[in-house]
């Protein structure tokens, strides 16, 4: 197993893609840097600098390059004798926009007979049936906000879809919603009446069950094939320890990259120490780089 000496991480998003980042390969090369270290590159919410809000795990994003372009940076980083690490997020899903997740708009439409319904965190009994959605505002009656366009119930901004056969030509949006698999709540009931598992208190990621033998098979799809074409040749785990089984998940990752450079995220709790060291982690060195790329960081064996 091939293991890195240095990394050079690059933020890659819509002003600053795997393309751009293929053409700053020289430089890096130049600097002495052994590995490009990206940011999530798995399609995210639209807009988003930083892709821990992946919509879509089954592609590259094409707003960061797409295929091609990891395809084209892998091509540069491995011709400079450089590997490439990526950073992927197992632990949870951005769900700020429906439309863009299919398996969060397959939910809110099917339900617990929805096929991803058991790729989530839902606690359908505490929703008496209903996946909550804390998105309203503070009015008297932000229901009133509600309109049916498209097939769809729009609230300001925020879209969702409509159960087949749940809206007649003379039902009102709010008669509508009553029917839906999903009820829109007040903001603030988040904290204390939400039913699905979310990132930290983020409402807008949503916990995936990657647990489930087939949620992580279709989640890591596209990280597998990175890994059968060679593209790739390391991860770093976000935030594994939000999962329900880190160290299976972290065997399974293992078999399917091949025995490959795994890089774990560990959060520590103030005072709490890395297992077997007996005392907090030092933060690592971390030298800023002349550009804003990125930055550079040194694993000293």
């Amino acid at each position: 197993m091939r293991t890195p000496l240095s990394t050079y991480r690059l933020q890659i998003r819509p002003s600053f893609t795997l393309h751009d980042a293929a053409e700053l390969v020289p430089y890096l090369s130049d600097l002495g840097v052994d590995w490009v270290y990206l940011s999530p590159i798995l399609t995210a919410e639209e807009g988003s600098d930083h892709g821990y809000d992946v919509v879509d795990p089954s592609a590259v994003d094409p707003a960061r390059g797409g295929p091609e372009g990891l395809k084209a940076l892998s091509g540069a980083a491995h011709a400079a004798g450089m590997g490439v690490l990526v950073d992927i997020v197992p632990n949870h899903m951005g769900i700020a926009t429906p439309p863009t997740n299919p398996w969060w708009w397959s939910v809110l439409a099917q339900g617990r007979q929805s096929r991803y319904a058991e790729a989530f965190d839902i606690d359908w009994d505490a929703g008496n049936g209903k996946l909550r959605l804390p998105v309203l505002g503070d009015g008297d009656n932000e229901l009133a906000e509600l309109k049916l366009a498209g097939g769809e119930l729009h609230y300001y901004g925020h879209r969702f879809p409509v159960a087949e056969g749940t809206a007649g030509d003379s039902d009102s949006a709010q008669d509508v919603h009553a029917r839906q698999h999903y009820e829109l709540v007040n903001w603030r009931r988040a904290d204390s009446e939400l039913n699905y598992r979310r990132f930290f208190g983020v409402n807008t990621l949503a916990g995936i069950r990657v647990e489930e033998p087939w949620v992580f098979e279709e989640s890591h799809a596209e990280i597998k094939r990175w890994f059968d074409e060679g593209l790739v040749d390391g991860l770093r785990i976000d935030h594994p320890d939000g999962l329900a089984d880190p160290k299976g998940y972290l065997a399974r990752l293992r078999e399917l990259t091949g025995g490959a450079y795994i890089l774990v995220e560990k959060i520590l709790e103030p005072g709490e120490a890395l297992p077997g060291t007996g005392k907090p982690k030092a933060p690592p060195d971390m030298t800023r780089s002349p550009t804003s790329t990125g930055s550079l960081s040194i694993r000293r064996a």
